[in-house]
């Protein structure tokens, strides 16, 4: 029994992250693995990675349609920056470090490239060096200020194909994506709230969150 527990304690980690990340989550994120199988992605922009997990399991939906090493996978995040100002101001949470998320998601055999800092400065200073993306999911600070920001820059990174899905389009116009989502110019962009709604509480009563699609047109 030793044995076995100690050949399988290696994966076992990486397999229970995975299973929540598919099965314990909010039931709105199957709509990434949804969109990753439609898009077959080599090039995945992640904003607001966190703990590594959604990366993960991005990943690896995508390489049921490429080999792990034609993968490049780009995370922008705060990492270590954040502290409790920048939490209360983009309501977010407290990530683990650079270094034990780039070794989590290093593990899938993707090519790894994080970014750590503030988006509003980070996305505008590494938006040259970045190629355009096959799949974005913005899911970073929730300010008004910092998702338009994203957006913004965002739309550089976009080819014909490109899918970009946005959580938090909730019920709060003071935070969240709704307000970027809502002044999309839909003559360029087409834009699809997808109809899967969470509901959960928080002090200012119950938010009503779903995923935002945006593509060409």
């Amino acid at each position: 029994m030793n044995a076995i527990k100690k050949i399988f304690r290696p994966i076992y980690r990486p397999v229970m992250d995975l299973y929540r990340s598919w099965f314990k989550s909010p039931k709105r994120y199957r709509y990434l693995f949804q969109n990753i199988s439609k898009v077959h992605p080599r090039n995945i922009l992640e904003i607001g990675t966190w703990n590594g997990n959604r990366a993960v399991a991005m990943i690896e939906v995508a390489k049921k349609f490429n080999p792990p090493h034609e993968i490049q996978y780009y995370g922008f995040d705060l990492f270590s920056e954040m502290n409790e100002i920048m939490m209360k101001n983009e309501i977010s949470k407290f990530p683990p470090s650079k270094s034990d998320v780039q070794k989590k998601i290093k593990a899938t055999g993707a090519t790894v490239r994080l970014v750590q800092g503030n988006t509003l400065q980070s996305l505008p200073q590494n938006i040259n060096s970045l190629p355009l993306m096959d799949f974005i999911f913005i899911d970073g600070g929730h300010s008004l200020e910092t998702i338009a920001s994203d957006w913004m820059y965002v739309q550089k990174l976009m080819h014909k194909n490109t899918i970009v899905i946005f959580d938090d389009y909730w019920n709060d116009i003071t935070a969240g994506a709704k307000q970027t989502i809502d002044t999309v110019d839909t003559s360029r962009y087409s834009v699809e709230i997808l109809p899967i709604v969470d509901r959960f509480r928080s002090p200012q009563g119950v938010l009503a969150i779903q995923f935002a699609k945006v593509t060409l047109r």
